[in-house]
């Protein structure tokens, strides 16, 4: 080929750019994912940057240091899963306590007639078994009277350990698990006041929810007090006084009454409306968590407990050093036991001429 033949053809056209490889969709997707991922974990780090530079400003502050001593507290303590223990025996406890008072009713199917139920306001299922009750034979009483009493016994030394264990571990005591008859006769009462003040409460809402209403501040008080006797029952700190109970006290108090006003006033008209399968799942599905909460509240209120005491000593010490109440433990050795009162120095003594 001549060098002008050579210059009169025309270029050869450029190779075409290799096109991008195409991305899988699965490809695409673990993009997407690792992109999610990596910008949650960086918005957790600036939260948990915020949140420590926050705690760090306000650490000095007593609500701020109580709070965060007894989320650890709890946390070392086990919370959630020893007031899961707990919830599950008191539910054991409950199922054979109303064994033995259907048993006991029975027996007193010569004093209580089916006429003194509906003239008590019970009606419905409540009505029914107790009619039931007491229609039971000589022989059905003996067994479920029985029955009942030895299934209280062993689910109570059940439930007494539990407590004992939790309340150990609270107080961050070596650990023990020994049953004790009067905590459990505790127990027993603390269960048998909430079913009284149920029926109370049934009673008084047919009277209007106002009059309802005001019987949860009796039902409080009586919460309160005794779960105060059972938290004295178990081990704490040797030289704490029953006030250092109050706090937890008054928690499991608020915390019974709120679920006896929710379970009272608000769920029955809700179960009304449903059909009878759903509404018997609903009330399983309401009283298991009710224990569950139970038990998660007591737990938690023998951690409260522990660390107010640590934090700011007796409370009763602060009580009666005000300048009125400081004249009653002077007045009474018992007080000054009860509560670990040191005797008072008599400053006032006249100078001997």
């Amino acid at each position: 080929m001549s060098p002008v033949q050579a210059a009169q053809e025309p270029d050869p056209a450029p190779d075409p750019e290799p096109a991008p490889p195409e991305t899988p969709e699965g490809d695409e997707t673990l993009s997407r994912f690792a992109f999610a991922r990596e910008w949650g974990l960086r918005q957790y780090s600036q939260g948990r940057a915020q949140a420590e530079a926050t705690y760090e400003k306000y650490k000095d502050r007593p609500l701020v240091d109580v709070g965060v001593r007894v989320f650890h507290r709890d946390r070392d303590s086990a919370g959630t899963l020893v007031g899961s223990a707990i919830a599950f025996r008191l539910f054991l406890f409950f199922a054979p306590m109303l064994l033995f008072f259907t048993g006991v009713l029975g027996f007193l199917t010569s004093i209580i007639h089916r006429k003194d139920v509906e003239n008590a306001g019970l009606n419905g299922n409540a009505a029914q078994q107790i009619n039931a009750a007491l229609d039971q034979s000589g022989a059905t009483r003996w067994v479920a009277t029985l029955l009942g009493l030895l299934g209280m016994a062993w689910a109570g030394r059940s439930v007494t350990k539990a407590l004992v264990a939790a309340s150990c571990l609270a107080w961050q005591l070596p650990v023990r698990a020994k049953a004790s008859p009067k905590v459990m006769g505790a127990i027993a009462g603390l269960i048998a006041g909430m079913a009284l003040v149920s029926m109370v409460v049934n009673r008084l809402r047919d009277v209007g929810i106002a009059v309802a209403s005001m019987s949860f501040v009796v039902g409080l008080a009586f919460y309160a007090v005794m779960w105060l006797i059972v938290s004295m029952l178990l081990p704490r700190r040797e030289n704490t006084d029953p006030s250092a109970l109050v706090p937890g006290a008054v928690i499991v108090a608020l915390t019974l009454t709120g679920m006896q006003a929710v379970s009272q006033l608000y769920l029955p008209g809700k179960f009304s409306h449903a059909s009878q399968l759903y509404g018997a799942i609903g009330i399983t599905l309401v009283t298991l968590g009710w224990f569950f909460i139970l038990g998660r509240v007591m737990m938690f209120s023998m951690s409260v407990d522990a660390v107010i005491y640590e934090r700011f000593g007796s409370i009763s010490q602060f009580v009666f050093s005000l300048p009125i109440l400081r004249i009653i433990p002077r007045k009474s050795p018992k007080l000054r036991k009860l509560f670990g009162l040191e005797q008072p120095d008599d400053t006032t003594t006249e100078p001997t001429s």
